[in-house]
């Protein structure tokens, strides 16, 4: 980003900004557009995620090569497998090897660093201090990743690269210092229009709509908030717009459905999300049954017994990240998915995961399980509540319901079992109205093995 504080930079004319821009982009994006991207690009175009069987075919595969390139190229990862490897055949099978806390991955990172970055380090920008230290990525690694975010965009009719693409980003390619006229830039090489999302105000917006409309995106991406407040003022002013986008791409976790219907009802389109805030996180995007699937073909996701989230990463061979505990709190959403695909679907608890029950056999379950089930038979007993008075049985409270039914009774006791064990009971009862006081996440469970300490 050193060309854009320069004052060659800043004090020239709009269009050799747009000029020294595409360069620099042009010159950065060859990392990203290389061979390699278009053959995993033309590779995933020609997968069917709705077959299971290839799907994880594919993950299994990748899991392999990226263990084995850890075990050979970092020492890191020499020193903690040496040759626990040998039986990893599949992504269940990576319960075997042990759990990568954040604090150890960052101080060893640079044992963790493949022997070929380590040799180009010095031509990696070090961290700031306070954040993580980042990834250093190779060539292919950035050219898969941003293959896996093309082909999103592509199933959702946008291809990048061949379409005109709008984009609200950090206005740090407007100079401080300018106060007036165009606050977009273009990068022609990428087909691109840049707009400040620091000048998605009001002294702005008619500005930045009259640009849109000679400039006729077919697709915009970016910061969600820019583009709600200008979707806001089109809406407020009754704007009619001359340009049809495909789809709004947004990269957040959570869009509330009111800002959702806004965004769509000013463009007259959907709006897809996607999310991979760091680059520690996973790769997660919305079908069109508004689901967000984790995508199988970029790692691994597992959820512990307390709620915690592991990720491992296949397209970080330059910093192989592997089972790392991450800051973030997804949870499984068992069933099947209208869209077809079998890429697992997760969402964000609706409160931290954190209240568990007790297995007399298996030890802690946390709610995080327990909601599974109440996601499976939310059509049938849409709020359920789960309550532990002793270890030998759980008590399981439908509401809304008086008598239950004999088949949905069995068939939440055979699920029970699965998760907690055969030497358990199961008790399931209906009642005609919610309990006054629910506690726990989404008020789902009530511990009552959990006594308060005397002091």
């Amino acid at each position: 980003m050193k060309l854009l504080s320069t004052e060659l930079y800043g004090n020239s004319p709009i269009y050799l900004q747009n000029l020294l821009l595409s360069f620099r982009e042009y010159v950065h994006s060859r990392k990203r557009y290389g061979m390699g991207y278009y053959r995993y690009l033309h590779q995933l175009s020609s997968m069917d995620e709705t077959d299971r069987q290839s799907e994880q075919k594919h993950q299994d595969f990748e899991l392999r090569l990226l263990l084995r390139h850890a075990a050979e190229q970092s020492s890191f990862y020499q020193e903690i497998y040496r040759d626990d490897l040998t039986d990893i055949q599949c992504a269940s099978d990576l319960q075997q090897l042990p759990i990568m806390e954040e604090a150890l991955f960052n101080n060893r990172i640079d044992d963790i660093h493949t022997q070929a970055i380590r040799r180009k380090k010095a031509v990696f920008e070090t961290s700031r201090i306070g954040q993580s230290p980042p990834l250093w990525l190779t060539n292919t690694d950035l050219q898969k990743q941003t293959a896996v975010v093309d082909h999103f965009k592509k199933q959702h009719g946008a291809i990048n690269l061949e379409m005109k693409r709008a984009t609200f980003d950090h206005g740090n390619f407007v100079p401080i210092a300018q106060k007036q006229g165009a606050f977009w830039r273009d990068i022609y090489y990428l087909n691109q229009r840049l707009y400040s999302a620091h000048h998605c105000t009001n002294p702005y917006f008619s500005g930045l709509v009259n640009n849109l409309n000679d400039f006729c995106p077919d697709f915009i991406d970016g910061l969600p908030q820019a583009i709600l407040a200008l979707a806001r003022y089109i809406n407020e002013q009754r704007l009619l717009l001359n340009f049809q986008v495909i789809t709004i791409f947004v990269e957040t976790e959570f869009l509330a459905e009111s800002e959702r219907v806004e965004i769509e009802n000013a463009f007259g389109c959907f709006v897809r999300q996607w999310s991979m805030k760091t680059d520690r996180s996973p790769f997660l995007s919305e079908c069109v049954a508004g689901n967000m699937h984790f995508n199988m073909r970029t790692g691994v996701m597992e959820f512990t017994d307390d709620g915690e989230v592991l990720l491992t990463r296949f397209h970080t061979k330059g910093t192989p990240l592997i089972r790392l505990k991450i800051d973030e709190q997804w949870m499984p959403v068992n069933r099947p998915c209208p869209c077809g695909s079998v890429h697992p679907v997760v969402r964000k608890p609706s409160k931290p995961i954190s209240a568990f029950l007790q297995s007399k056999s298996r030890g802690r379950v946390t709610s995080l399980y327990l909601a599974t089930i109440q996601e499976k038979f939310q059509q049938v007993a849409p709020s359920m509540q789960f309550v532990q008075n002793s270890i030998e049985a759980i008590e399981v409270w439908i509401s809304g319901i008086t008598i239950v039914p004999a088949q949905l009774e069995q068939d939440i006791i055979q699920e029970m079992v699965g998760i907690f064990g055969e030497d358990m009971r199961f008790i399931v009862k209906g009642r005609s109205t919610r309990p006054l006081q629910e506690t726990g996440p989404a008020s789902l469970i009530i511990n009552n093995l959990q006594f308060p300490k005397m002091f």
